[in-house]
């Protein structure tokens, strides 16, 4: 049996512009073509895009997802291991938000008999919330950092390809790599890795911090507590 784009997605509970997204991504490939060229997907196009479906739902990224989906003798195995890695993320997750709603609730009793609040819970919502603002500024920044750089590259390139004017790029060129340079040093002094096994707070070697494998929400590195060298969750420096 074939299905239309709109048929698969509507069948999966997506929009139309997803299923195009996932096709475009090479995640799902049509089975066929109809004779006026719209894309007709199978059964195992119906398949795949329920699995990606399901992985989003589990909480994989992208990247992630087409690791699992390209590797069909193995995909069991990287499954189970991706799993893994983001039940000890989500893990502790969990336990910053337990610790952060413990806190507020400590704070809410002592609003409530009017006192002045306790050492520790001052200390403790103001580290949660400038912890918190400092990983999001700091994704922030590489985001706007990124796309400025990539911008002035492709605009001083095709000027110098129509103009054959070339000091727009030679000045954008070395810009570009101190802002880059710039940037990772923020990243690096602002984030931090939490240890998925003893749940110890510590910074990657700067080595790791550039060349390991990682995910928006993990990176692979050795902790410094003990020495686990695993996908550990990313958060932000003390």
């Amino acid at each position: 049996m074939s299905y239309s784009t709109g048929e698969i997605a509507a069948l999966c509970g997506v929009s139309v512009r997803t299923v195009q997204f996932y096709d475009k991504e090479g995640l799902l490939k049509p089975q066929s073509r109809s004779e006026g060229g719209r894309r007709l997907y199978g059964e195992d196009g119906l398949k795949t895009l329920q699995l990606i479906c399901l992985y989003k739902q589990l909480g994989l990224n992208l990247a992630e997802i087409k690791s699992v989906l390209s590797d069909e003798e193995n995909c069991r195995k990287i499954l189970l291991r991706v799993l893994e890695e983001r039940e000890k993320t989500l893990t502790e997750e969990i336990r910053e938000k337990l610790s952060c709603r413990d806190s507020v609730r400590t704070v809410r009793r002592e609003l409530a008999e009017g006192g002045a609040f306790s050492p520790k819970s001052f200390f403790d919502i103001r580290t949660i919330m400038k912890g918190k603002q400092k990983q999001r500024a700091t994704y922030a920044l590489m985001l706007v950092v990124g796309f400025l750089v990539d911008a002035a590259i492709a605009a001083s390139a095709v000027v110098w390809g129509v103009t054959g004017l070339w000091v727009p790029f030679a000045v954008c060129a070395p810009c570009a790599v101190a802002a880059v340079i710039g940037t990772v040093a923020i990243a690096y002094k602002n984030l931090a890795c939490v240890c998925t096994d003893c749940g110890g707070k510590f910074r990657p070697s700067v080595k790791e911090f550039l060349f390991s494998a990682h995910t928006p929400r993990t990176r692979r590195c050795v902790c410094k507590h003990c020495g686990s060298k695993n996908f550990h969750a990313v958060s932000y420096s003390d």
